[in-house]
């Protein structure tokens, strides 16, 4: 029996230029994690976020610490990105515009956080896609 492993590489470039062309800050920030797990170690796809919030489980992945990308594919409104919390409140962590993308690690148990993200659409509901990944446990 084969087992499914996943390595997960995020990176990105920032940098600020003042009015006269000058560099002020630059940051390029890189990192790969493998997998811990021999099961389900990735999720995938396209998710409806509802104007009332809808969540993707992210304890279905690993119970202790994943990666989260989410990506607003709508092409006119904004979709706000929440955990759910332990006590069954929300604590918005994004706003992404039409187009823009948001990524987090999630420490799912030592913070209080709940086991899922909530996506709440601003109006209508809005078609996001998600990655879900495996990290290592602390």
């Amino acid at each position: 029996m084969a087992t499914m492993s996943t390595t997960f590489t995020a990176s990105g470039s920032f940098t600020l230029t003042d009015e006269n062309g000058v560099v002020v800050f630059t940051y390029s920030p890189s990192f790969t994690s493998t997998s811990n797990t021999a099961a389900q170690a990735l999720y995938t796809g396209e998710h409806l976020a509802q104007s009332g919030g809808s969540e993707l489980a992210l304890a279905d992945v690993n119970d202790d610490r994943v990666y989260v990308f989410i990506k607003n594919v709508d092409t006119d409104y904004p979709v706000e990105v929440e955990a759910s919390e332990s006590e069954g409140s929300a604590l918005e962590m994004a706003d992404i515009k039409p187009g823009e993308w948001f990524f987090t690690p999630m420490e799912l148990n030592s913070d209080a956080s709940g086991s899922s993200i909530q996506v709440t659409a601003a109006t209508a509901d809005q078609k996001v896609q998600y990655l879900i990944c495996d990290a290592i446990d602390n």
